[in-house]
């Protein structure tokens, strides 16, 4: 288990949040509010478990300070939109996971990876090197997630502008929305990438909880649609949010047994795959998700099927957290239980 604290936001609502921190006084915070990043906070909470599911603590990638989701005051001139917004025209977040690939492969392997992280765009490293180790035939990626992160910034903006939200009173909603337009590799086109660059197959890459899955009321022509359409006749499957809206796990159970075709499993866990059902704390969270259980159901049924027929689970991440609001207790007494789901989660898988 190893931590990558990258959060390479431009948006608006992250900035503000680091640039809170940044001049906020941390002196009497309790132990959660404190922690700095996902791999402190994890393996806090759940450290009883490691021995019996074998999980070895193997400490963090390093990260420049200033790309932390709770940077260091003395980043405050460097956490910027137009400092956010270069480092990523500039090629620098794929650098980033390109040196994240090396890390796995010389300090990570051979045991079995589960990285604990932000931006979602560091799954392409870890990724990167399984397919070095196992080649892109042998490995499946399971990904739960709300967006499909393969969608060019420019046509996803199109989408939002069209999509019609609707939130039970008192939600908050936070839009993922970026200053800038860039179509650069990021959290958002990662998967597009790694399809691009021939390291995995679309056949092999299935999506669980999309909501921003197209439907038949969305304009037939619309570029959003036909994008996103495009990768699924290339070979990506989706099992969209609505379908956990009806007795799903017998579906779920088929899809699967139908959609794998590797002997090595990789899950990809994005926690706004939940928002507002069995997370307050995920990054990007602009619809509701879907609950705790569906979640645990999906990661038993994934167990399930490697057992069956044998799959090795290859990896496993946790993305897209939010440091700010873990934990979060709401006024009218709504608590954020996200670290109690991901310990689920990963004793699930383990």
């Amino acid at each position: 288990m190893f931590g990558v604290a990258l959060d390479a936001a431009d948006d608006p609502w992250s900035l503000q949040l680091k640039q809170a921190w940044m001049a906020g006084d941390h002196v009497d915070l309790d132990w959660l509010s404190a922690c700095l990043d996902p791999y402190d906070a994890v393996t806090g909470s759940m450290s009883a478990l490691f021995d019996q599911h074998y999980i070895k603590p193997a400490g963090k990638f390093s990260i420049p300070t200033w790309l932390w989701p709770k940077p260091n005051s003395s980043d405050s001139m460097y956490v910027t939109p137009k400092n956010m917004e270069s480092f990523i025209d500039s090629g620098g977040l794929l650098e980033i996971v390109k040196q994240l690939k090396s890390f796995v492969t010389q300090n990570i392997f051979p045991e079995i990876p589960i990285m604990l992280g932000i931006d979602h765009s560091a799954t392409a490293g870890v990724v990167s090197a399984l397919v070095e180790r196992y080649t892109r035939e042998e490995l499946c990626i399971v990904v739960l997630d709300q967006h499909f992160d393969a969608i060019p910034l420019s046509v996803r903006l199109e989408g939002l502008c069209q999509a019609k939200t609707v939130f039970p009173s008192g939600i908050p909603f936070f839009p993922p929305t970026p200053v800038g337009y860039s179509d650069q590799f990021c959290c958002g086109n990662f998967w597009a990438y790694l399809m691009e660059a021939g390291i995995v197959l679309p056949e092999n890459l299935v999506f669980v909880g999309v909501a921003d899955y197209p439907g038949h009321k969305e304009t037939p022509g619309s570029k959003f649609r036909k994008t996103y359409l495009d990768f699924e006749k290339r070979g990506c499957s989706f099992f969209p949010r609505n379908q956990f809206e009806r007795p799903y796990t017998g579906e779920f159970t088929r899809f699967l047994q139908e959609k794998i075709n590797a002997p090595n499993i990789y899950i990809s866990l994005d926690l706004d795959v939940g928002s507002f059902a069995s997370t307050y704390a995920a990054r990007y969270m602009d619809r509701p998700g879907i609950g705790e259980q569906n979640l645990l159901d999906v990661a038993g049924i994934i167990a399930d099927e490697c057992s069956r027929r044998k799959a090795k689970i290859t990896g496993i991440d946790i993305m897209e957290f939010n440091m700010h609001f873990l934990g979060i207790e709401m006024p009218d007494g709504v608590k954020d239980t996200t670290l109690g789901l991901v310990q689920k989660f990963i004793t699930a898988l383990t």
